[in-house]
């Protein structure tokens, strides 16, 4: 049995922030591993206390929004996608994340690959005017 911990959050914090949360439990469940879930919404959060993350084998970030005190989680393998994904794919989440544990390619919270496509977004977006693809609509109608 495996331990899990999770975050959810949407960007209202509401209904999508706990009917992934509810699906990761059941879910956690179903397969047989321990699966904890904080929440982080507009009615507050639920953080984990330190030693429960520290007892996790692994922690599943399905969020819209940037996870608060995220350094709790420091050398933790993780899967991180939009909590939309939680909600109508829990069973598979959990798997993916114990496979790349397992083989060893899961990334850790923390490790300098997070920041990558932060950058990469900010070289992109501070291209001149003049090397985007034509006009309002990326060049769909030929280039000016």
């Amino acid at each position: 049995m495996a331990k899990i911990v999770c975050v959810t959050s949407c960007i209202t914090g509401i209904a999508h922030t706990y009917m992934a949360a509810e699906a990761l439990e059941q879910a956690g469940k179903k397969l047989g591993h321990d699966v904890k879930v904080e929440t982080q919404g507009s009615a507050g959060s639920n953080p984990f206390k330190q030693d429960v993350i520290d007892a996790a084998d692994g922690v599943i970030f399905a969020v819209d929004l940037e996870v608060k005190d995220r350094s709790r989680f420091n050398g933790k393998p993780y899967i991180e996608i939009p909590v939309a994904k939680a909600m109508h794919g829990a069973q598979a989440l959990i798997n993916q994340l114990l496979e790349q544990i397992e083989n060893g390619t899961a990334a850790k919270v923390g490790e300098g690959s997070s920041a990558a496509p932060a950058v990469e977004k900010t070289e992109k977006a501070s291209k001149p005017a003049s090397e985007k693809k034509g006009g309002f609509l990326g060049g769909l109608f030929g280039k000016k």
